[in-house]
């Protein structure tokens, strides 16, 4: 008889944990919805159905998740303009030889300021732009990590307080338009990035969303098994909380990062975070 070597055992119980059900007074199976029917009262035990691993008391438990969703106007914002050199697409004349092609000029901070000067124009002060020349660099992660490779440009940063749509469309129209009479240079995204004041509020209303939520759902499985909900023995938030939107302090950076999101006129000027936790009660 062969031997299972003792990781696939391991990873075989932590598997067998987190996605095998005890059921509760039957043999009813669940998919996210209560049963239809009433559930046979004649089992001798009474026991929770357990989706994490491992169990956190002896006792018979019943683990929830609690999503919470926090939200409030931006406070500041800030646009990030991406430029590239305009390649021309059209072939050379005919005769001429490719070692005297002419390339276009990198581009700088004096063939960006028409951009500059178009949104002073419209009221935007000079300490509320930043113009950056990003240089052409390799990936610096292996295959099979996203590539962190960047082919160069500039980057025109602008930095608004107490943003609205209009203003925010008001400026995106100004920089678009100079942009369009400029032949050595091309827009290739508009990115905006919403930021607060306060971030440590706005997680902390997201947190006590989350809290609320999970007691709701607590108390409603505890009804409807004619459970009753007692101590709360274990709360957790899951790993994957740092992938779900979060919250950029205005008071980092004017201009804040250039993580951006792609630029939507029509999409609310906010702030919007969520969390998620994990909520385990005890039952009786």
């Amino acid at each position: 008889m062969s031997r299972i070597p003792l990781p696939s055992l391991v990873i075989a119980a932590m598997v067998t944990g987190l996605w095998s059900l005890t059921p509760i007074r039957g043999s009813a199976q669940t998919n996210g919805f209560l049963p239809s029917a009433p559930v046979s009262r004649s089992s001798p035990t009474r026991q929770l159905a357990q989706l994490f691993y491992p169990p956190v008391s002896d006792e018979p438990t019943l683990r929830v998740i609690g999503k919470g969703r926090a939200s409030q106007p931006a406070d500041r914002a800030s646009l990030q303009f991406k430029f590239t050199e305009n390649y021309s697409s059209e072939p050379p004349p005919e005769g001429i030889l490719s070692q005297f092609e002419t390339t276009p000029e990198p581009l700088s901070k004096e063939s960006l300021q028409p951009i500059v000067d178009a949104l002073k124009a419209i009221g935007i002060p000079s300490d509320a732009i930043e113009v950056r020349i990003v240089e052409p660099r390799g990936s610096i992660l292996p295959f099979p990590f996203p590539s962190t490779a960047t082919e160069g440009g500039a980057l025109v940063m602008v930095a608004i307080e107490q943003p609205t749509r209009d203003r925010m469309e008001e400026i995106v129209k100004a920089a678009k338009e100079a942009a369009n009479k400029l032949d050595e240079v091309l827009l290739n995204e508009v990115g905006v990035q919403y930021l607060v004041n306060d971030c440590q509020a706005l997680e902390r209303s997201a947190y006590q969303s989350a809290v609320e939520d999970a007691q709701n759902r607590a108390s409603g499985i505890a009804a409807a098994m004619g459970a009753e909900l007692r101590r709360v023995p274990s709360v957790a938030e899951p790993f994957y909380n740092v992938f779900l939107p979060g919250c950029s302090s205005a008071s980092s950076s004017p201009f804040g990062s250039e993580a951006t999101s792609p630029y939507d006129p029509n999409a609310p000027v906010e702030v919007a975070i969520a969390k998620e936790i994990f909520v385990t009660y005890t039952v009786r």
